[in-house]
């Protein structure tokens, strides 16, 4: 993409070289200058508002008969200054531009702004949530007057504070009608729900939504509100901002790895704030992010091990349990052999915890049966064909494609909809590959929709178009041949018998993806359980774009380590960095570090093992049989079961020991992001009860069964990590991420969470960049005919419907019930209850309506929801969250499959099944 072409410009005497187009606020920001300011946000449209940047502008005189610019005696190009001052939000720089902040003028300009917006404003500052980080109580302190002409009796009142959204309080009477909270929802969130009602003093802010302020960024409007308007209800009165110590992590929600400050007192979370990071997640931050951490000090975390002894979970002391644990394994070992113990891990989990749970199994135990679930990749794809070089997508624009395939983006990474929205409005061109309607189509460059039981074919197709669409730009290989002549039924006219997809998009989608300076494939578990993310390699390949700096896949996982699990090796056929377990250089290597070397026969999946492949299982940050009641009948049935978790979940109740782990908000670690970013977190609460962190307890445990290596901290063991797994050779633990904040020494003087009172007045309450941004693994060298390799195998095994019936898709929902989220009071009601969603012409076939009680009777039962009518849904489909408060898991009612057929009835209000 083109760079701007740079001017010079003069801030108060100081030069300083901005691109074009920059506003005079934000080239005055660069040179050190501030303008105040309450509307203008960097990171939003300008609009000038609030008249706060008012200052004095000139430019060059430019001579009408030569158009060049006019000269004085000296030399010196003449400058003719507005007559009237300028706001500085909307004026953009341009060459020779001098800018006069300190003049008279200015300076009355700013008193009678800041006058007039506290003549209604109530003087609660000791009371107000915003103290002691309000841009205008700094503001007023630095510009404003220092007595008002205006009496009490002349303010007007609002009843205060209203509920403007079920997160969000609104004070009326703070509000400066700076609209930022309007604009972000509009421009960054794209979520039309805030709005200006009323004119003069009456004007106030309102939600047009129903539900009210019906949004998954919510939270981010009180950061930058300039003053104490907004304030989030997790977070009232609950602290003020200079008794916070604020200590740099990682959300742990979801994959895209938000860089977070986690504001704390007396060793107690009191909020949670994003943190700055230009290439993960800017300043913004989703609402599940932000309010979804009450779960560290949640009354039913596990405090003490439990050791089962007469039929009953009873406390023990460490000691104990993991002598216990030891005890039980090796003789288990050494009666039926170490095949007969496997382990499940959960993908929450830090890449220390992972690393050293499948170098435990493998090496001390001797058995390679280690997976992690739920699962999205079983092999090394990302290590030869992930986006080469480092990922940064909140710099994607002009030129660029990104396809998102199989991926409800906003529901299932909410930043990346963030970032893909930025990346369109930049000039990029975004296609979605889909079965049912998410909130980008309305964006997107193109939709391409596909029949969820033939995915393979729409993928054919659309590679079918790249390879023709492709031809004169790329050299022609046996493996380009060979694919083409196995695609070449794969046309339009077949594609339009199967999929809502006409001749004309598929055509568009081939030319952005072929044109593309670069080509970002984003995949989800939607097209993975399906086995078609290798279709998604040769896509990149067929386009050229193998092994291209900038291009290459990104695996939107389900959970926040999703990535981390896979490199760290938890998959039965795959060591650490990528290495086969059946390769002898791959374990010979792992040898030198470890106390011996893996097997050589790949191991079990989790399902295998909880099939009854094992005799002994240790789960950690997993829980199967919460997932499904089948597995909890095979748990029960094994000789021994170990559990690590938080809680005493349904798989921790049948275990014969529980070992009580930290959640990543009390102990250090690594998570690494669906870019492949390797980022560090840090403790920012006390720990709960005995608990330890998972690494320390294998560690331990390792130690009771012959293991040698005592490491010291979790840095030890990341440093091991780079040294065996190829990827991660050269990075090193110090540099993924900001350091810990050192505890205040008198608590009257804490540590000040935010860097300065200007950077909140120009860009908000969210934490400037800190040292360190973590950093992304390297990719192997990709091979583009080896990727050219994936042939479609035929349309999906469809589940055989019967008359009448509909074909039930499993969806994923970012408010689910688990603990996590669930333990967070003021995020309850927005958790759904079970729902299902129908199509609109499904519904009126059927005499449906929303809100309707329906039964869905599947293949392993039935579940009671509520019906929802969804405009765009297939007809024939039934769309199914998981994850919500069901009578029966959703993948247990299809038996674990991603979709099944299954029948639905209307429910009257017994319960009876409507004629």
């Amino acid at each position: 993409m083109a760079e701007n072409k740079l001017v010079t410009i003069h801030v108060d005497g100081r030069a300083v070289e901005v691109p074009a187009g920059t506003s005079v606020v934000d080239a005055a920001h660069q040179a050190g200058v501030e303008i105040p300011i309450f509307c203008h946000h960097p990171r939003l449209e300008p609009v000038g508002m609030c008249r706060m940047c008012l200052v004095d502008v000139g430019t060059p005189a430019i001579d009408r008969a030569t158009g060049q610019p006019e000269l004085d005696e000296a030399g010196e190009p003449v400058i003719r200054f507005f007559p009237k001052l300028q706001a500085g939000c909307t004026m953009r720089a341009s060459e020779g531009m001098v800018v006069r902040t300190e003049t008279e003028a200015v300076a009355e300009a700013r008193r009678s702004v800041l006058e007039f917006l506290l003549t209604s404003h109530p003087l609660d500052c000791p009371v107000c949530d915003k103290g002691g980080e309000c841009p205008l109580q700094n503001l007023t302190m630095r510009y404003g007057p220092g007595q008002s002409r205006f009496t009490w009796g002349e303010k007007y009142h609002f009843p205060k504070p209203v509920p403007i959204g079920p997160l969000i309080a609104l004070d009326r009477e703070r509000c400066v009608l700076c609209a930022r909270c309007i604009r972000f929802e509009d421009e960054i969130a794209g979520d039309n729900v805030l709005g200006f009602e009323n004119r003069g003093r009456g004007m106030e802010v309102v939600s047009f939504s129903d539900p009210a302020f019906d949004s998954y960024f919510s939270g981010n409007t009180s950061d930058i509100c300039p003053v104490g308007a907004l304030t989030t209800k997790d977070f009232r009165f609950e602290a003020r901002a200079w008794e916070l110590v604020g200590q740099p992590s990682v959300c742990n929600h979801c994959p895209v790895g938000c860089n977070t400050m986690v504001d704390g007192r007396f060793g107690q979370i009191e909020r949670v704030m994003p943190r700055e990071n230009a290439a993960v997640n800017e300043i913004w931050l989703c609402d599940k992010g932000r309010f979804a951490h009450h779960f560290a000090s949640d009354s039913a975390r596990l405090e003490q091990p439990l050791v089962r002894r007469d039929g009953e979970l009873v406390e023990a002391s460490w000691d104990e349990a993991l002598g216990h644990v030891a005890e039980r394994l090796a003789a288990l070992v050494a009666e039926q052999g170490a095949g007969a113990v496997g382990g499940i891990a959960g993908g929450s989990l830090a890449n220390e915890d992972l690393y050293l749970f499948g170098r435990f199994l493998r090496s001390v135990i001797g058995s390679n049966h280690v997976d992690h679930r739920p699962a999205l990749l079983r092999d090394d794809l990302i290590a030869r064909a992930g986006l080469v070089g480092e990922a940064r997508l909140t710099e994607l624009g002009a030129g660029d494609t990104v396809v998102v395939a199989g991926l409800d983006v906003e529901e299932e990474a909410p930043v990346l909809f963030l970032n893909l929205r930025k990346a369109l409005r930049r000039g990029a061109r975004v296609l979605i590959l889909a079965g049912r309607p998410q909130k980008l189509d309305a964006e997107a460059s193109l939709s391409l929709r596909y029949q969820p039981v033939a995915k393979d074919s729409l993928l054919a197709g659309l590679l079918h178009a790249v390879l023709a669409a492709g031809e004169a730009s790329s050299a022609d290989t046996p493996a380009r041949t060979e694919l083409a002549q196995a695609l070449a039924g794969y046309d339009a006219e077949r594609l339009g018998q199967q999929h809502p997809v006409r001749a004309e998009d598929l055509s568009a989608a081939a030319a952005a993806i072929v044109g593309a300076e670069r080509l970002v494939v984003c995949f989800g578990r939607e097209l993975a359980e399906a086995g078609l993310a290798p279709a998604l390699e040769a896509l990149v390949a067929a386009a050229g774009k193998a092994g291209q700096e900038g291009s290459g896949l990104l695996a939107v996982g389900p959970q926040a380590n999703s990535q981390g699990a896979a490199d760290m090796g938890v998959l039965p056929g795959w060591l650490p960095g990528y290495g086969r377990v059946d390769d002898p250089a791959a374990r010979a290597a792992l040898a030198e570090h470890w106390p011996a070397e893996p097997p050589a026969e790949p191991g079990m999946h989790a399902e295998s093992m909880l099939a009854g492949g094992v005799k002994a299982l240790y789960v950690m940050g997993s829980d199967p049989a919460g997932d499904d009641p089948r597995f909890a009948e095979a748990l029960g049935r094994l000789d021994f079961l170990v559990v690590q978790e938080l809680f005493l979940t349904p798989t921790a109740a049948l275990a014969d020991v529980v070992l009580p782990a930290r959640s990543s908000l009390e102990r250090a670690g690594s998570f690494t992001s669906l870019s492949r970013r390797v980022q560090r977190f840090h403790p920012t609460c006390d720990p709960v009860g005995a608990s330890r962190p998972d690494w320390e307890i294998l560690r331990d445990l390792g130690l009771r069964m012959g293991a040698t290596e005592p490491y010291a901290s979790v840095s030890d063991v990341f440093d091991e990590i780079a040294r065996v797994a190829p990827g991660h050779a050269g990075l090193d633990y110090a540099s993924l991420g900001a350091a810990p904040a050192a505890a205040p020494t008198d608590i009257l003087l804490p540590f000040a969470p935010q860097t300065e009172a200007r950077s909140v007045s120009y860009e908000g309450t969210a934490y400037r960049a800190g040292a360190g941004a973590g950093r992304c693994w390297a990719v192997r060298e990709a091979s583009a005919d080896s990727a050219l390799a994936w042939r479609p195998a035929g349309s999906e095994a469809a589940p055989s419907l019967a008359e009448g019936q509909l074909l039930l898709v499993t969806t994923r929902r970012l408010y689910d019930a688990g603990r996590m989220l669930s333990a967070s009071l003021v995020m309850q009601p927005l958790i759904p209850l079970p729902l299902v969603e129908i199509g609109v012409f499904d519904a009126a076939a059927r005499g449906l309506g929303q809100g309707d009680r329906v039964r869905v009777t599947g293949p392993a039962g039935s579940v009671v929801a509520r019906l929802e009518i969804v405009d765009g849904l297939t007809p024939g489909l039934l769309q199914a969250p998981e994850g919500l408060a069901w009578s029966l898991p959703v993948r247990a009612l299809t038996r674990g499959r991603p979709m099944a057929g299954v029948t639905l009835e209307r429910l009257d209000e017994a319960g009876e099944a409507r004629k």
